[in-house]
């Protein structure tokens, strides 16, 4: 080979070099030059030399891995040569022993010798470019390369600029070496003088160069290096950057800081007026009223400064910093980074920059496809770009921090800066995070002078202002300058249309539209509402597009270009259309729907007469019922302080064993108690994160996946070409991909010489930087470790749940979810499956899975659709469509598979656990294959396939067909139903969020701590209520809103405050709602109803709640304020009541305060709410236990979070709770640390004992911690003397929580009279009474049975007079009966979906009217349906089970009319009438019980009571009368006898259920014998008990004789301890009338 050899004073240009690649140094004086070349493989984990290869200047070469044979290597050699020699290979090399050789470093003479862009082609930012592992002589070869090719472009260089950088290098260790080896002499010329005029116009004339070559010799080299290249997009490498951070400071200093003076080049390059000129084309800035703010803003930014610009819309705030970007990007080649909280603002700004020539400008955001994202990086990476946007979420990504410091980021500008503020119009928390971002950035970067920072937004008020400045004087130490424009447009003509009714408001808007012929806006502020009244307008020939921000994207394009373009001249959106969009000729803008402060208005006002020169119109069609609208969204939208509550109790969970974990906003959410499916979920559970790190609860790192590519065993990208085209694992394009990971990583392939090395090989910066998907690039990683490409790396971590017996509770787990599993793949059918998840679990309780849960479903149905076995769609109600991807067979087949590997990796975990744990006990485990973290055994996917493949059950499917993708879903599958908990490896699917828990588990996120997100609330509030006082302001006086428009920018807040809103007034504007609907919803309240309502701060109320007190008004609108006015969000509102009956009155009552919003909210009974808990459908086998099982099952966790996660909790009748409703209540408080409970009830009114009620239970929450006990004593519906008479009374009852007596609000004065009898019997002078005193109001008797009830309610009937008995199934509920069972039964033969169709329902409501035409039941049913109508709008066939099940026959009695109701006193509870009598005799104890049921019939009178008694407990209570009647009286001459089911022989139905379903209620029957037959047919229907027999024989001792019978009820009916398969049959209960 010819060699040439080359002297130190020689010059060679790179073509020569290229001739004759391999040469020998000759040295100056003294001949050839002895060099050599050295590389040292060193390993990452162990930091040891691995492998040596050196080069010497005879083609020696040499290659092991002893230092010791080295040295021998180099005698006689000079110079010794390599890439970070001198920070790398020496230090590993020589340690602390003194180098004989002088050390030649490629690395840091390369970037001053090749600044231009495309840099060195064996030069990528600090290692060498190479195609070959663990091969140090071939990075050798590399290296000496590189040497000659420095060599020759140095000699290349004119002697001058040889002796001023050698000037500036001399003295510094990393360029020492080779300025030796080029000859190069001692410091020996002028620098100042010298970089003057060789730099003249190309630096500032003006800059401190003395300093500057005094303090930064070599980050002036690099700086010069740059600035004498051509190519603007060239930059300083990275690595540069953070080894001499000085390099920015002095390139600033040089070419970017405009001098006082104006020199040449700051006249050329640093005027913004000829900048604009020749970038933009513009002859001249936007002025405001005369003054040039634009170009003022824009030279401070040049000048760098930081500032803060309110610009109005349209006025040009954009180019205002897009100017000074590119000038940076010109002069220093400087990055800015824009962060927008808008992604389609951020693509718009970038494609307008693009049409206009502009390709500096990228962005990069999540929702970008892989390729797009990549090209973007590459563009920051590579200098390309002068512009970056972002969202402030970006700066949590590790791959954005690595680009930006790579990067001269020369300011960051922040757009919508008003975000900052608490009073803004748009706070947004995770804006407070880019403070900390930028200062951690540049101490990172160890920045010599402080990032500027330029803030924009387009209106603000001057708390705003303040707050925006404070905050970066707070966090960053920087003095914002504010550039504020006072102007109004001028062209712009604004009008509020006032309107009554929607109708009136559709008119308006269509008149407008056709009086105006140029292209219009109108706002709406419901996405659902562009749809709809786009439509109509087109309807009516008015072309209009809708546009709304959850449209699909292609759509929206073409909608909104379609109106640029003058395709369409009317768009009809929401507020996020116009961002960015500059339409110059929009001549009308209509708030169809006012916005929901002033700055958006004028903001959306401000899309209008863009061209100066046009006058445009802006109308606002305002409502009186418009606000309500916005404070309603509001409400739905704001984030609570229970809400943070709930997401930091769920971090604490999640980090209850370690305090850092990575999970997922979906996670968070779940485990939060928060339903996962809302559309905004993933941005609410970071705003509540974000509130915790801002509050120091929690710290967020960067959203890293922990899993890395490393370990690279094959010696060249050839070999793994070869090995990847043979394997089986790879296809063609599999086989593309894994070479370009491979590819990458053996350029990098100099990893423990960078800074940040695990970076270049992470899984997310990897998939960022190829264009893949993560998915795409793990999945790679893992075949490569499997063919051994890369070596196998432990990435997975299994936290298991311990030792010992875990392991056996493991497998158990796994299957129990087989079975369920198994069960759930056979239930759908070919064709699909429409149900229920509740549905599901209890078909799959029914089939004999006993412990499955409704969460247990669900987890499993996301872990099957994720992994194709099915597919699922999920409605609104969350009713699922289930179909199978495969046959069942083959989907039989891959459960099965993945079931036996998941035992097998269960029992191997558990296996390693405990090996790991003997370890440690002998603490000795350096070295070992398993490391503890956290008790966490680690391995990877590949190590477990070889596992199974070498175990024996493997062969059930032979070796050879086990792929590591399945093993990757067992794996992922017993993450997901919890028996092992996985980190790392292919878990990073999901977009995992990197947290650290600061504060204790026993910390609570505190009132203060909201403190910021409260003020913005309150903003809100406020701002709704000022843009109504404008709009009012409008319809009155012109002048005067504008001047309150011009107060609200420009004075201080306060004094704005107290100028428009005074007095009461202040008060008002703090409210969620309107005066109008405050004055509806609170203005009828008491003092004392109001102090419930008002108290938004007591965890626990107990109210005792007197009779007529108002507790149902009271709770009705306590839920309204909650919801309206206390931050509570329908979904975390549950109230739980003792009655189905009761639900429905607070529902109905609820809809009549607040409109349709109260369907959403859960108002249910105890036995409701648990079998919902429980995924159950009501049914009466487990109806007994289920409160107690489901408070168990929360005690336990076993109950979704979601399903319990509630932040109040109202109890109705809270008297009558029981052991099981209590504990159930506890179980609540205890899973939800921060809820508030609030439970009214009267203990005086606890009539319930025998069922187990006891007030006690009320009294202990009253004494609970934190509980505020309240009475409630003003009676509103009771007289006075009744109230007086229930005051004596209730006296007598003992262990009372209420101390104050009962107070009647009413001025009448009533009637109290006592009569008492010396008769056993009544029922008589009661009924004479009562037809004496009767008049137009309601009247009822209340008696202590069913069977005085009855009697009196014949009696009533033979004395003429209207009477209706509240009746009961007793033993048997509504849902039994035949008329109900018949349109259940109806349903369930022709519903094909949860949901019953309108003409399904009206029809099964036809059939059976028209079935049971005759039956005296169907007033009972209808009104059933009508209820069930009115608080469902859409009718769910489970709901209607549920609904019936819970039901009694009184629910649905009408007390209405004005017959008298005749009832027990326990069925009249909740009750009113305006009279009462009670007919009281004396066969009971005299016990508390009795007592308080007396008391309950005395308190439902409102303005008389007559009570009939041969008692003495009311003889010393005082009354207007008190008559005594010493006469006797017997019965009644006819009686009627109802029977119930202990009356009846039920086993005797059992044969004639076809004979008893032929009945219907009120047929007639014969009676003989103690049996009962069909008139007709005199076919035996029914028979006595033994029971009955022997009653009916006492009343015929009496005389009585059955005189006729008819049918009351047939009912469904079924034994206890009957098997399952046996059917039910119809019970015959029958009313016998018997006569003297």
């Amino acid at each position: 080979m010819q060699e040439s050899p080359i002297s130190a004073r020689s010059s060679r240009t790179d073509s020569s070099k290229e001739t004759n690649p391999h040469y020998s140094l000759t040295s100056l004086y003294n001949g050839p030059l002895r060099y050599a070349v050295v590389d040292v493989e060193i390993g990452l984990s162990d930091q040891r030399i691995h492998d040596i290869g050196a080069l010497r200047y005879d083609r020696a070469i040499f290659h092991k891995a002893s230092k010791e044979n080295l040295l021998p290597f180099l005698d006689h050699v000079e110079y010794l040569c390599g890439h970070n020699i001198i920070h790398h290979d020496a230090k590993y090399l020589f340690e602390d022993r003194q180098i004989p050789w002088r050390l030649v470093d490629t690395l840091y003479i390369s970037p001053l010798l090749f600044p231009e862009r495309p840099y060195h082609r064996l030069v990528k930012d600090d290692k060498l470019v190479s195609d070959q592992m663990n091969n140090p002589v071939n990075d050798c070869e590399k290296a000496r390369d590189l040497l000659f090719d420095e060599m020759s472009r140095w000699n290349s260089w004119p002697e001058h600029k040889r002796r001023l950088f050698t000037t500036l290098l001399r003295g510094q260790q990393e360029f020492d070496g080779f300025l030796d080896l080029m000859g190069a002499g001692p410091k020996n010329c002028d620098l100042h003088e010298q970089i003057a005029t060789v730099y003249r116009g190309r630096i500032c004339q003006n800059a401190d160069l003395k300093t500057l070559i005094e303090h930064y010799p070599c980050e002036l080299a690099y700086a010069l290096a740059l600035i004498d290249t051509t190519n603007p997009r060239s930059i300083t490498p990275g690595w540069v950057l953070h080894n001499y951070p000085g390099v920015e400071f002095v390139i600033k200093k040089l070419r970017h800081t405009p001098c006082l003076a104006g020199c040449a080049y700051c006249k050329s390059q640093l005027d913004v007026q000829r900048s604009l000129k020749s970038l933009f084309g513009y002859d001249a800035f936007r002025t405001y009223e005369g003054e040039p703010l634009q170009e003022r803003a824009a030279q401070a930014a040049v000048e760098g400064r930081s500032l803060l610009a309110i610009f109005p819309t349209g006025g040009g705030k954009s180019l205002t910093f897009q100017l000074p970007a590119l000038m940076a990007g010109l002069s220093v080649h400087g990055l800015t980074v824009v962060i927008s909280p808008l992604q389609s603002l951020m693509k718009d700004q970038v494609d307008n920059l693009s049409e206009r020539g502009f390709t500096e400008a990228v962005t990069i955001n999540g929702m970008m496809d892989p390729i797009t994202r990549a090209l973007a990086i590459e563009k920051v990476q590579d200098g390309t770009a002068a512009l970056l946007y972002i969202s402030p979420e970006m700066l949590r990504s590790a791959t954005i921090e690595r680009i930006l410091l790579t990067r001269n980021v020369v300011r960051f500008v922040i757009d919508e800066a008003h975000c900052f503020s608490s009073w803004g119009q748009d706070f947004r928390v995770d804006y407070l995070y880019i403070g900390h971002f930028i200062s951690k950035y540049q101490q990172k970067k160890g920045s010599k002078l402080p990032i500027p920072v330029s803030c924009f937004t387009a209106t603000a008020k001057q708390k705003v202002i303040q707050d925006i400045r404070d905050y970066f004087k707070q966090t960053l130490d920087l003095n914002l300058e504010l550039f504020a424009s006072k102007a109004t447009r001028t062209n712009l003509t604004y009008s509020v249309l006032h309107v009554d009714n929607d109708e009136e408001k559709y008119l308006r808007l269509r008149e407008l539209i056709a009086n105006s012929q140029c292209p219009a806006i109108v706002y709406v502020s419901r996405t659902r509402r562009t749809k709809e009244l786009a439509m109509r307008l087109t309807n009516d020939g008015f072309r209009a597009l809708p546009f709304n921000g959850k449209m699909e994207t292609d759509e929206k394009i073409s909608n909104q270009e379609a109106f640029m373009n003058n395709q369409v001249r009317i768009i009809v959106a929401t507020s996020a259309f116009g961002m960015g969009v500059d339409k110059s000729d929009v001549g009308l803008v209509v708030h169809y729907d006012i916005s929901d402060s002033l700055e958006n208005y004028v903001q959306e006002a401000g899309r209008a007469g863009r061209d100066p020169h046009m006058n445009a119109q802006c109308y606002v069609l305002y409502g009186d019922n418009d606000l309500d609208k916005h404070f309603i969204l509001l409400n739905q939208t704001k984030l609570s302080i229970g809400e943070i509550q709930q997401v930091w109790k769920a971090v604490k969970e999640l980090t209850r064993q370690r305090m850092r974990v990575y999970s997922s906003a979906l996670e968070i959410a779940r485990q939060a108690g928060w339903d996962g499916s809302g559309s905004d979920i993933e941005t609410r559970v970071r705003t509540a994160l974000a509130s915790l790190e801002q509050a120091g609860y929690i710290e967020r790192g960067n959203n890293v996946p922990h899993v890395y590519a490393t370990g690279i065993t094959v010696r060249n990208l050839d070999e793994a070409r070869r090995r990847l085209t043979a394997s089986p694992l790879f296809d063609s394009k599999d086989t593309e991909q894994a070479v370009r990971i491979i590819k990458s990583l053996i350029s990098k392939k100099y990893i423990a010489k960078a800074q940040g090395s695990e970076a270049e090989s992470r899984i997310d910066y990897l998939a960022d930087i190829l264009g893949m998907s993560k998915r795409e690039v793990i999945s790679a990683v893992e075949r490569m470790r499997q063919e051994g490409i890369l070596a196998d790396s432990k990435d997975l971590s299994a936290y298991l749940l311990g030792t010992g017996n875990s392991e056996r509770k493991s497998q158990q787990l796994l299957e129990y979810f087989c079975q369920l599993e198994r069960y759930l793949l056979l239930r759908i059918p070919e064709d699909g499956l429409y149900i229920s998840c509740k549905q599901l679990n209890e078909d799959a309780i029914q089939n004999g899975i006993a412990t499955s849960k409704e969460k247990d479903i669900r987890t499993l149905l996301y872990f099957l659709t994720v992994k194709g076995y099915l597919r699922k769609q999920e409605d609104a109600d969350h009713n699922l469509q289930l179909r199978r991807q495969t046959d069942l067979q083959s989907t039989e087949a891959r459960f099965n598979k993945r079931a036996e590997i998941c035992r097998f990796a269960i029992g191997w975990l558990y296996r390693q656990a405990d090996e790991l744990m003997r370890t440690l006990a002998q603490r000795n485990f350096i070295g070992q294959e398993h490391i503890a973290a956290n008790n966490a055994v680690q391995f990877s996917i590949v190590e477990l396939l070889n596992q199974f493949k070498a175990d024996n059950r493997s062969k059930l499917f032979g070796q050879n067909d086990l792929q590591l993708s399945e093993v990757e879903e067992a794996l992922l599958y017993l993450s997901r139903i919890g028996t092992i908990k996985l980190e790392g490896g292919f878990l990073v699917l999901y977009n995992a969020m990197d947290i650290r828990r600061i504060k204790d588990n026993k910390s609570r996120y505190k009132v203060d701590d909201y403190r910021l997100l409260n003020a913005f609330y309150k903003q809100k509030i406020q701002q709704v209520h000022i843009v109504g006082e404008y709009a009012n302001l409008m319809v009155r006086d012109y002048n005067a809103a504008l001047q309150f428009v011009q107060d609200y920018f420009q004075m201080d807040y306060r004094r704005f405050i107290s100028k428009y809103f005074r007095g009461e007034r202040i008060e008002e504007i703090q409210r969620n709602v309107t005066p109008k609907k405050y004055e509806q919803l609170f203005g009828v309240l008491s003092p004392r109803q109001m102090e419930i309502i008002s108290d938004k701060e007591s965890r626990c109320i107990v109210v005792a709640a007197g009779p007529g007190s108002g507790k149902t008004r009271v709770l009705v609108h306590k839920l309204a304020s909650l919801l309206l006015l206390e931050d509570v969000k329908h979904e975390q509102l549950l109230m739980l009541t003792f009655s189905r009956a009761a639900a429905t009155e607070f529902k109905q009552r609820l809809m009549a305060l607040i409109g349709n919003a109260a369907h959403f909210v859960d108002i249910k009974t105890f036995h409701s709410y648990c079998f919902d808990l429980l995924g159950r459908i009501g049914n009466l086998e487990d109806s007994q236990d289920i409160v107690a099982r489901a408070a168990k099952m929360i005690e336990q966790g076993e109950v979704e979070p979601n399903k319990i996660g509630k932040t109040v909790l109202v109890i109705d009748e809270a008297q009558d709770m029981a052991a099981d409703e209590y504990a159930l209540v506890t179980a609540l408080m205890a899973r939800n640390e921060e809820m508030r409970v609030i439970a009214v009830g009267d203990d005086d009114q606890n009539i319930y004992e025998f069922r187990g009620s006891d007030s006690g239970y009320m009294f202990s929450l009253a004494q609970r911690p934190e509980a505020r006990f309240i009475e409630m004593t003003d009676n509103f519906r009771s007289a006075r003397h009744p109230v007086t008479f229930a005051n004596e009374f209730v006296q007598l009852i003992p262990k009372r929580m209420k101390h104050t007596p009962i107070q009647s609000m009413r001025n009448e004065d009533g009637w109290v009279s006592v009569t008492h009898h010396t008769s056993e019997i009544m029922y008589q002078p009661l009924v004479d009474e009562l037809r004496r005193h009767r008049h137009a109001g309601t009247s009822c008797i209340l008696t202590q049975t069913n069977e005085e009830a009855v009697i009196l309610t014949g009696l009533l009937r033979k004395e003429g007079v209207p009477c209706k008995l509240i009746q009961s199934m007793d033993g048997f509920r509504f849902c039994n009966l035949s008329e109900i069972r018949y349109f259940l039964r109806y349903l369930d033969k022709r519903v094909t979906t949860p949901m019953i169709p309108d003409e399904l329902w009206e029809e099964a409501k036809y059939a059976t009217s028209k079935t049971y035409a005759r039956s005296r039941n169907m007033d009972l049913v209808k009104r059933c349906f009508e209820q069930f109508e009115h608080l469902n709008q859409t009718k769910y066939i489970s709901d209607f089970n549920e609904f019936v099940f819970e039901s009694s026959m009184e629910d649905f009695c009408d007390v209405s009319g004005s017959e008298v109701m005749v009832s027990t006193i326990h069925k009249a509870k909740g009750r009113e009438f305006d009279d009462v009598h009670m007919l009281l005799t004396d066969n009971y104890a005299k016990n508390a019980e009795l007592m308080r049921r007396y008391y309950v019939g005395i308190t439902r009178a409102k303005n008389r009571l007559f009570i009939h008694t041969n008692g003495h407990c009311f003889d010393r209570l005082t009354a207007d009368c008190h008559d005594y009647d010493d006469r006797n009286y017997t019965l009644p001459g006819e009686i009627v006898l109802q029977l119930s089911h202990r009356d009846v022989y039920l086993e005797f139905f059992k044969g004639i259920k076809r004979e008893v379903l032929a009945l219907q209620s009120g047929d007639p029957l014969q009676y003989r014998d103690f049996t009962l037959y069909t008139e007709k047919t005199d076919l035996p229907v029914a028979k006595l008990s033994a029971r009955m027999q022997k009653a009916l024989t006492d009343w015929f001792s009496k005389g009585y004789l059955v005189k006729s019978a008819t049918v009351s009820f047939i009912v469904a009916w079924k034994a206890k301890d009957a098997p399952k398969e046996e059917p039910e049959t119809a019970v015959l209960l029958a009313d016998l009338t018997l006569a003297r």
